[in-house]
């Protein structure tokens, strides 16, 4: 019996984020909405002098992830906050925990690179969303992008909670121009068709 899809995907979602070759950690429990910016492909018509128009075209633009999550504290291992992700340079894994202040004089210090997924599954044994879906008769619909730069983490308590707004960006291509750094998956049927395990 294949699985079947819902009328719709509502209310929850598994989020996980994962610097770029490390471990992945599931932010869906401090995640209250994610917002899936594909990178737009633009172009335009320019006229030519017989009143028609030829397709200029242009390189397609990055993409942006929008987080809305409620940060508990800095440790980076347990998906309670992206304070030390977004500020980079070295995390601090001692207790009290704090951003990392030095700053390399004359020099930019370098980014740290995420990968980032989000599933929507009837699955409840799916704890990862980079991971393979592995039960039986259940459906799937996954994004994900890698080479991901947090550009933007701002906090407030306007809403009488601490929230904070995270936007990842990611670019269209690699460098090498060979390979997308963003995916659309799904499957309906995970005895027949599983989605694979992404390595971030």
């Amino acid at each position: 019996m294949a699985g079947t899809f819902p009328s719709a995907w509502e209310e929850v979602a598994i989020v996980s984020i994962a610097k770029t070759g490390g471990t992945a950690y599931q932010f869906a429990a401090i995640t209250e909405t994610i917002d899936i910016s594909e990178p737009d492909y633009p172009g335009e018509g320019i006229a030519n002098m017989a009143g028609g128009r030829i397709w200029k075209q242009s390189a397609q633009e990055d993409g942006e992830l929008t987080l809305e999550i409620y940060p508990l504290n800095l440790d980076t291992t347990g998906g309670v906050g992206l304070f030390q992700e977004f500020n980079g340079g070295t995390w601090d894994t001692s207790q009290p925990l704090a951003n990392d202040v030095a700053w390399p004089v004359g020099i930019n210090r370098a980014r740290d690179t995420f990968s980032m997924a989000v599933m929507w599954t009837n699955d409840t044994s799916q704890t990862n969303a980079f991971a393979t879906t592995t039960g039986t008769d259940f459906t799937a619909l996954r994004f994900s992008a890698k080479l991901c730069r947090i550009i933007s983490h701002k906090t407030s308590f306007t809403d009488g909670i601490v929230k904070t707004t995270v936007t990842l960006k990611f670019p269209d291509m690699n460098k090498a121009g060979s390979t997308k750094q963003w995916l659309w998956e799904s499957t309906n049927d995970t005895d027949t068709s599983a989605l694979p395990a992404i390595t971030p």
